[in-house]
């Protein structure tokens, strides 16, 4: 009975990995769709964890990893950012709680080593979004019209356009990568390939959001860097940028949203109503005059909306008046809150991140893409912090750079995709 019984505890161990594992699956796939599904599958993701009796040694190898170690540094800094916000407790701790896609960070490091965990990550995602473009079709194809603006339900099958065209530009990374592997079947790569450009069109013809296209013009250029020993890589990453480019062109949703853009910056001195990218003007000079006010540790945890109505009012008779909790801009957020404090904390998160080196496979380049996709992203929004947008890096950016340890024993194993 004794010789079973580390054998019976190993079996239960794993079973509640894998059921933690799944879990985090589940989470990183409804992110997009539904927060109280996705907060729910985190919560199960967690408690299996606890119960699986390895979250201890499996998170102290996971707290030595270089994202970790950036992950708790912003923590520390936010939680630290609480003690001279002036707004009340319970806005202070909503916003540290706010945070908490950076809390299963480690979490995530230490379920996802073994490779095929990470796959069947990256399979579920693009397999997940591949439907809601294809859903996304057949809205446009019941309407009978392309979407010319963000209201068309075609252009928010997910949680919102924004959030669709930046979880259908990380699909299409994966689905690139995964198919210019040479281990990967042919039947798969023809899927993958299928899947990437599936996607692609949906971003330009049916999904207006802009953060998108950004994204994977960048995830894109750290696909073809990545990939410059590989003529196979390089032609995939070619062809399909080419051709993303072409139906950007030719298509009138994509043109009328980037010259709209451009328009509204243009003349935000001269306009009577607000407009997306003329009120992220007004928010960068009030935003920036707060900082100067208070450089080094900012108005504090929370405290950011407070500062800023106050910054506006009597300012401005009209819609520059608009009050906000965002500048929509991350770096000048954390400027903003946390001072030039929070903001060298933030760039470190970002630069522990790049050095990670994971599991020394090939997956870390879809950490790199991803993350300086989102640092693109951020200097018009604040993708770290937003709830789908940020949880999504969590889940992609740990899972992809975690690395197996002693107790994932052969699950650990190089992969066909993976490596």
């Amino acid at each position: 009975m004794r010789e079973a019984a580390g054998p019976d505890r190993q079996s239960s161990a794993a079973r509640w990995l894998d059921s933690a594992r799944w879990s985090a699956i589940v989470g990183a796939c409804t992110v997009m769709v539904s927060p109280p599904l996705a907060n729910a599958a985190i919560v199960v993701m967690l408690a299996c964890f606890v119960a699986s009796g390895e979250a201890w040694p499996r998170l102290r190898q996971a707290l030595a990893q270089p994202l970790a170690i950036g992950a708790l540094l912003v923590i520390a800094v936010i939680a630290l950012g609480m003690l001279w916000s002036t707004v009340p407790w319970v806005e202070r701790w909503r916003a540290f709680y706010a945070w908490r896609k950076l809390w299963i960070v480690p979490v995530l490091l230490a379920l996802f080593g073994p490779v095929l965990w990470k796959e069947r990550l990256l399979t579920a995602f693009v397999a997940v979004c591949g439907i809601a473009a294809m859903a996304s079709f057949a809205l446009v194809v019941q309407s009978g019209q392309l979407p010319s603006d963000q209201y068309h339900p075609a252009a928010s099958v997910l949680r919102n356009h924004a959030a669709q065209s930046m979880a259908f530009a990380a699909a299409v990374f994966i689905a690139i990568w995964a198919a210019s592997r040479r281990e990967v079947d042919r039947r798969l790569r023809l899927a993958a390939v299928a899947a990437a450009a599936l996607l692609a069109l949906n971003l330009a013809f049916v999904t207006p959001g802009r953060s998108g296209y950004l994204a994977l013009v960048v995830m894109l250029a750290v696909f073809a860097a990545g990939r410059l020993r590989s003529w196979r890589g390089l032609a995939i990453a070619g062809t399909l940028g080419a051709l993303f480019a072409a139906a950007m062109a030719v298509s009138p949703l994509a043109r009328d949203r980037i010259g709209l853009a451009l328009h509204e910056l243009q003349t935000v001195r001269q306009a009577e109503a607000i407009s997306s990218m003329g009120i992220r003007v007004i928010m960068y000079e009030n935003t920036l005059q707060l900082v100067r006010e208070r450089p080094l540790i900012g108005a504090g945890t929370g405290g950011f909306g407070e500062a800023y109505a106050a910054q506006v009012k009597g300012r401005y008779s009209d819609w520059r008046a608009q009050p906000s909790l965002d500048p929509h801009n991350q770096y000048l957020f954390f400027l903003a809150e946390q001072g030039l404090l929070g903001l060298a904390a933030f760039l470190a998160f970002i630069a522990l991140a790049l050095a990670d080196r994971g599991d020394g496979g090939a997956t870390r380049l879809l950490a790199v893409g991803i993350l300086l996709a989102w640092c693109a992203t951020s200097l018009l929004s604040s993708h770290f912090q937003t709830f789908a947008e940020g949880h999504l890096l969590a889940f992609l950016l740990a899972a992809m750079l975690a690395r197996p340890g002693a107790l994932d024993g052969a699950a650990a194993g190089p992969s066909g995709i993976a490596r």
